[in-house]
């Protein structure tokens, strides 16, 4: 298993704080703040030198210096003083065990994902979370793991344009297949991860069910044949910014994007002519992961860790980029207006199930090719 997926969402959050900043809608320490509490921050450069008392955090991209400094000057050292250096060069897992069965580390704390989490601590190649400092109350049931804690959750999400569909808005997956009653154009993404899932749920199984039933060669061949039936009405994309423009372009009417993505469309369209609901999402969590022998010590960046899950700062996060609170505590300070587009708002986590990255470990490449064959013939 590999983190290409999770490099994909995070780089797509990226992409929504850049476009944004330029189109005026954030402001230079807004973005500045978002980028830096979500781990998803402009690369300082491919190779940095930690020492001792710096925290680096490695994640996923970016270019802008300027903004790394604000980053340092705006979170964790306006409060204690210690300098964090961000290096976006991208924290695959190949990499952090290179790192570390070199012996040589640089890198202090890496915003991963679930499935990177698993196997990285398989490998004994890094530290479990200290739970007396990192606070297991203030991250989603099932995000915290013995070596990595959730960051933030983006969820899978049925997306529609009701004006294309005369009104008659699908309610759940299983009205995303009958093009009969809710004619139009589809997309689902052209990679298989969180789209099974709502294949599944469309044959009538229970949200709490799907990973099981998909854990049998019978329920990925029903999950497959579902994408099979439908393929004539299906557009399908591949980088959230796709998923965005079909909507725009009203190319398609229904579709299963990123909710970071219908944060964005709500303000993009006209009014009436986009909305989700989050009935039958999957929520998938960024990970942070702690490489052995980090130059910051165990404790510093716990500490750090422990700082990130404030709530205030989290909801910070949902509303420049539509990343929901890992936190619970952050539900009563979301403000009223986009409760019903956070992904861990109470009612929306009542509805959705939480990616299973096990699953995929044992399933994903077999599965997704009979997914592109289904999609393509």
């Amino acid at each position: 298993m590999t983190d290409t997926t999770d490099f994909e969402a995070k780089r797509d959050i990226a992409d929504i704080a850049v476009e944004r900043y330029k189109q005026g809608r954030l402001t230079r320490r807004g973005f500045i703040a978002a980028m830096g509490a979500l781990g998803i921050l402009p690369a300082l450069g491919s190779k940095v030198s930690a020492q001792a008392k710096e925290i680096v955090v490695v994640n996923w991209g970016g270019t802008a210096k300027d903004v790394l400094e604000e980053v340092l000057a705006e979170t964790y050292t306006a409060e204690t003083g210690i300098p964090v250096v961000i290096d976006g060069s991208g924290p695959s897992a190949g990499k952090i065990r290179a790192m570390v069965e070199s012996g040589a580390v640089v890198w202090d704390l890496c915003d991963s994902g679930a499935g990177s989490a698993i196997i990285l601590e398989q490998q004994g190649v890094t530290q479990p979370i200290d739970y007396s400092i990192v606070d297991k109350s203030k991250v989603l049931e099932g995000t915290a793991y013995n070596n990595g804690v959730g960051n933030y959750i983006y969820s899978y999400v049925l997306a529609t344009n009701p004006k294309m569909l005369g009104g008659n808005v699908p309610q759940n997956w299983a009205d995303v297949w009958n093009t009969k009653d809710f004619p139009g154009m589809r997309t689902f993404r052209k990679s298989v991860r969180g789209m099974l899932e709502s294949a599944t749920m469309a044959q009538g199984i229970a949200p709490e069910e799907v990973y099981a039933v998909l854990d049998t060669e019978d329920g990925i061949a029903a999950a497959i044949a579902k994408f099979r039936e439908l393929r004539e009405n299906i557009i399908v994309w591949g980088s959230g910014s796709d998923s965005q423009n079909l909507f725009l372009q009203e190319e398609v009417a229904i579709g299963n994007i990123w909710s970071t993505r219908a944060h964005l469309l709500k303000d993009q369209m006209d009014e009436g002519s986009f909305q989700v609901t989050f009935n039958g999402g999957v929520m998938a969590p960024g990970i942070w992961v702690v490489p052995k022998d980090n130059p910051a010590g165990t404790e510093e960046v716990m500490k750090f860790i422990a700082h990130a899950q404030k709530p205030e700062l989290q909801v910070k996060w949902l509303e420049l980029l539509g990343s929901g609170p890992i936190n619970p505590a952050a539900a009563s300070m979301v403000p009223a207006e986009l409760e019903k587009w956070n992904p861990t708002s109470p009612e929306n986590l009542a509805t959705q199930i939480l990616y299973n990255d096990e699953w995929y470990a044992k399933h994903q490449i077999a599965a997704e090719e009979m997914y592109v064959d289904a999609l393509i013939n």
